[in-house]
């Protein structure tokens, strides 16, 4: 019985609450509002993956943009800047196939999945007095499959090396997805 009334005390309670009006609401970080906006420049890129800065810049512009909550404007007409830097871009093989594989000599293993972890630096700035009002680094890991249709001795061991880099690449844009998920999650207070 006693049972019976704490249910329906906290269905009922919860069904108060949730008329009530009451959200979990969250609003920017006082640093990062400014009512003329926030300028983005390309990404410097640190490491040897040429191109990958665009990636990572596109994704940051398109999560603020998607949120509303910050203007992204011109350098000229922004108020804050917000500058980030790609530190670093490792990988390399997560799992192999087995020995001898698919024709391969007996003692040859190929990698059939590689791993991309990426991590990037941020930083707000006010352009006018060069004050840095907020910096964190933020990382970031995704796994893909590779082919191994080609791996026959015969075969061109050069055309493995293509389609791993090719498949790397495409991580870029999953890896700044998740990345720019948390740089957000950084910048908004929950109250």
């Amino acid at each position: 019985m006693l049972l019976f009334r704490f249910r329906a005390l906290s269905l009922l309670l919860a069904l108060a609450l949730s008329g009530c009006g009451y959200t979990l609401n969250h609003r920017l970080k006082d640093s990062f509002y400014d009512k003329r906006g926030i300028f983005v420049p390309l990404f410097v890129n640190r490491s040897d993956e040429l191109g990958a800065e665009r990636a990572f810049t596109n994704a940051i512009i398109h999560e603020l943009q998607s949120r509303r909550e910050v203007t992204i404007t011109s350098r000229e007409a922004a108020g804050l800047e917000l500058a980030g830097e790609i530190t670093s871009i490792g990988y390399g093989p997560t799992a192999l196939t087995s020995y001898g594989y698919g024709g391969l000599q007996g003692f040859r293993r190929i990698p059939n999945e590689y791993g991309v972890k990426v991590t990037i630096m941020l930083r707000l700035k006010d352009p006018k007095s060069g004050a840095e009002l907020w910096s964190n680094t933020f990382s970031g890991f995704r796994r893909a499959n590779v082919d191994t249709t080609r791996t026959f001795d015969y075969q061109a061991p050069s055309g493995i090396g293509a389609s791993t880099q090719s498949i790397i690449n495409s991580l870029y844009d999953d890896i700044a997805r998740d990345i720019m998920r948390d740089v957000y999650d950084d910048m908004v207070e929950l109250f």
